[in-house]
């Protein structure tokens, strides 16, 4: 793909210098026509002739070089060897006409060779080519006048055109390797800066969704505030239909209990408390669950605290009370176990009742099972029931 557009890149230079050297080359040939009179004072008109047709081919070149067909990247190059070659033709003939190799028009095809190298981003193998046919040229037409090949006019003049091959050539070779150089800088330039505007674009889009995530997980909080102490209310309901002593002073706590529980989880939405950890959670949970009095709870502590986000506490948090609210209403059991353990950053979390059976596969429609698996999925945690022991287990296992 680079090299494709350093073509055309060479192509955009030739179509700003076949247009310069055809202009100069018409320049030429028309103001060397007062040289001429010092060669043929008598009868100029052949130098005249001669110099308007190569005017015309160069002026025919320009024009076509600025059209939109002559602008296409093979035909601009075609122009760029038919200018060369204009310009040798009639310097050429006119050292033929003046003399041979003791004119001093020979010198303008050395001039001719410089200008093409200053103003036509050829190839190595173009300049080769090109200026070797054009010294090829001039010296069967040297020959083709009659001139000796030892004479010193002849080695001179070959010679420098030589010379002037040797240093045309050479400074092609180098103009176009700076641009190479310089068309590669800007390539790796303008990628750098894609990946550059790619990765701020990827950065500001990715906390784009980290702020829309917080948000939307703040308002599913507000919203979903009721379900964080729905475990609690229901105890409150149980226990507001006993009449033992020790319910009723139970129920006064777990109404302070309740009232902290909202305060705290304000508190978390507007960032001033952090979230209670996981064994801090599930000791809450054993604890209400224990001071019912009508249940037998065992509780598997961790063995150090797990390490987890607010954002993933406060989801465990009302999953956890969503499924304790759920096994008080509709269990019918008589005991529960909870715990967790956590092995190769992986988090396994469980809640057992013993009295109904049934199994759950993570996802659900409805209810408070469709928060619970929306909650898991929100933190990248998967949960499931299956039977055990005549009862349920409920699982959560995540990464950590």
């Amino acid at each position: 793909m680079s090299g494709t557009n350093f073509s055309e890149e060479i192509s955009s230079s030739l179509r700003i210098g076949v247009p310069r050297a055809s202009a100069l080359i018409a320049f030429a040939f028309i103001v060397f026509i007062f040289v001429d009179i010092s060669f043929a004072p008598s009868d100029i008109k052949p130098f005249i002739r001669f110099r308007l047709i190569i005017v015309a081919v160069a002026l025919s070149i320009l024009f076509t070089s600025l059209t939109s067909w002559g602008k296409k990247s093979k035909i601009i190059h075609l122009l760029g060897y038919a200018a060369m070659t204009n310009c040798a033709i009639g310097v050429s003939w006119l050292t033929h006409m003046t003399g041979g190799t003791s004119s001093m028009y020979w010198t303008m095809l050395m001039l001719t060779f410089f200008g093409g190298t200053m103003l036509l981003r050829l190839s190595l193998l173009e300049a080769l080519f090109l200026y070797g046919s054009h010294i090829v040229l001039y010296t069967a037409l040297m020959l083709y006048r009659g001139e000796v090949v030892f004479m010193p006019s002849f080695m001179a003049s070959i010679g420098g055109l030589l010379v002037a091959f040797v240093v045309s050539i050479t400074g092609h070779a180098y103009i176009r390797l700076l641009m190479k150089n310089e068309f590669n800088a800007r390539q790796s330039l303008a990628e750098a800066n894609e990946q550059l505007t790619k990765s701020v674009t990827e950065l500001e889009y990715k906390q784009q969704q980290a702020e829309l995530r917080h948000l939307q997980s703040k308002l599913e909080f507000a919203n979903d505030l009721h379900d964080v102490v729905g475990a609690k209310l229901s105890q409150v309901v149980v226990i507001a239909n006993a009449t033992r002593i020790e319910d009723t002073t139970y129920l006064r706590a777990l109404a302070d209990s309740i009232l902290e529980n909202v305060r705290n989880f304000a508190q978390i939405l507007k960032g001033e408390e952090n979230a209670a950890g996981l064994n801090i959670q599930l000791s809450r949970i054993t604890h209400s669950l224990r001071a019912l009095g009508r249940y037998k709870v065992e509780y598997v502590a961790p063995q150090e605290e797990i390490p987890l986000s607010d954002l993933v506490l406060l989801n465990i948090d009302r999953i956890f009370s969503e499924w304790t609210a759920n096994a008080i209403r509709h269990a019918h059991a008589s005991a529960f176990s909870l715990g967790v353990r956590s092995r190769q950053k992986r988090l396994l979390v469980w809640f057992y009742q013993n009295a109904t059976p049934f199994t759950w596969r993570g996802k659900a429609e409805r209810g408070g099972l469709k928060s619970i698996a929306m909650r898991a999925q929100n933190i990248g945690a998967r949960v499931s029931v299956r039977r055990y022991k005549g009862g349920a287990i409920f699982f959560l296992r995540m990464a950590i």
